[in-house]
């Protein structure tokens, strides 16, 4: 099983002039606990430091954002992808192809994949 298989598409994203308040509806409507920002370059820009959202220090999700430039590509095999965010501490990665943003994984989504994958076996 593979990133594409797993990734939530379309992507949902904000680019870094979305004020805070618009990005937390945006995470909130669709129960997010991240949400990409991306620009017109290639890749995303980052996400959104939670804790910088809700320290009111910033005002835009650009400000907010931490840059971990990690991400992989559709053909990601799952336990890869499980072993990258674990090493990274990420909860999620963005699916990048093209340079462009084209998925979402998510930790449950590996975990999802990675125990019926367990139980198929």
């Amino acid at each position: 099983m593979r990133a594409r298989d797993i990734m939530t598409t379309p992507t949902i994203a904000v680019t870094p002039s979305a004020t805070l308040e618009e990005a937390a509806k945006v995470m909130a409507a669709n129960r997010f606990t991240t949400l990409p920002v991306v620009t017109q370059a290639p890749g995303p820009a980052g996400d959104p430091d939670t804790g910088a959202m809700l320290g009111g220090q910033v005002r835009t999700a650009g400000a907010a954002m931490r840059r971990s430039g990690f991400g992989v590509v559709p053909d990601t095999e799952v336990s890869d992808l499980a072993g990258r965010m674990s090493d990274a501490g990420m909860r999620s990665a963005p699916v990048i192809e093209g340079g462009r943003v084209v998925g979402m994984v998510t930790l449950g989504d590996v975990l999802r994949a990675l125990g019926g994958a367990r139980q198929d076996s």
